[in-house]
C-alpha cells in the first residue's frame, strides 16, 4: 500500500533527553478516519462556450468537516490522557529513584528538570486542542449558515 492510501494517524513519541544509553521511545499512535474530500461533479462547461467554467469538485460538506475535526479532537484528547499517564508514572519512577539516591544531587535536579519539561508538553498539547476546538467551532458556525441557506432557498422555492 502506498503512503497516500494508508489510513491517517496521530502519532505521539516520547525519547527521554538525558537517557544513557538512549532508550526506545515511547510511541502512541492513534488511527483517524480519512478526512473528507472533495465529490467530482458530472456537470461541466465546454471551455468554448461564454460562460464561465463550472468547478469540477464540490467542497465537502460542513457536517462531514465538523465530523472529522471532533474525531481528530477525540483521537488528540485520548492520545493526552494516554501520554500524561505515562509521563507521571515516569515521574514518579524517577522520584523513587532520586530518593534510593539520597535525594540530592543530579537525581533530584533532573527529576525536577523533567517536571517542567512534562508541564511544557502539557501546555502544547492543551494549545492543540483549544485550536481544534476553535476549528470545530467555525465549522459549526459554517454549517449553521449552510442550514440558513437551504432555508432561504427552500422558502423562496415555495412562494
Amino acid at each position: 500500500m502506498s503512503p497516500a492510501n494508508d489510513p491517517p494517524t496521530l502519532t505521539a513519541t516520547y525519547t527521554h533527553p538525558d537517557c544513557h544509553p538512549p532508550a526506545s521511545p515511547y510511541v502512541i499512535s492513534k488511527p483517524l478516519p480519512p478526512p473528507p474530500t472533495p465529490l467530482p461533479t458530472a456537470a461541466h462547461n465546454d471551455p468554448t462556450e461564454s460562460a464561465p467554467p463550472e468547478p469540477l469538485h464540490e467542497l465537502p460538506a460542513a457536517s462531514s468537516k465538523r465530523a472529522h475535526l471532533q474525531n481528530l479532537r477525540a483521537a488528540v484528547t485520548e492520545l493526552q490522557a494516554e501520554l500524561n499517564v505515562f509521563l507521571t508514572k515516569r515521574m514518579e519512577e524517577e522520584k523513587l529513584s532520586a530518593a534510593d539516591n539520597g535525594g540530592t544531587g543530579s537525581g533530584a535536579a533532573k527529576a525536577a528538570e523533567d517536571m517542567e519539561r512534562d508541564g511544557e508538553v502539557e501546555e502544547e498539547m492543551d494549545d492543540e486542542t483549544k485550536a481544534l476546538e476553535a476549528e470545530v467551532e467555525s465549522s459549526r458556525r459554517e454549517e449553521a449558515a449552510e442550514r440558513s441557506k437551504e432555508k432561504a432557498r427552500g422558502k423562496k422555492r415555495k412562494a
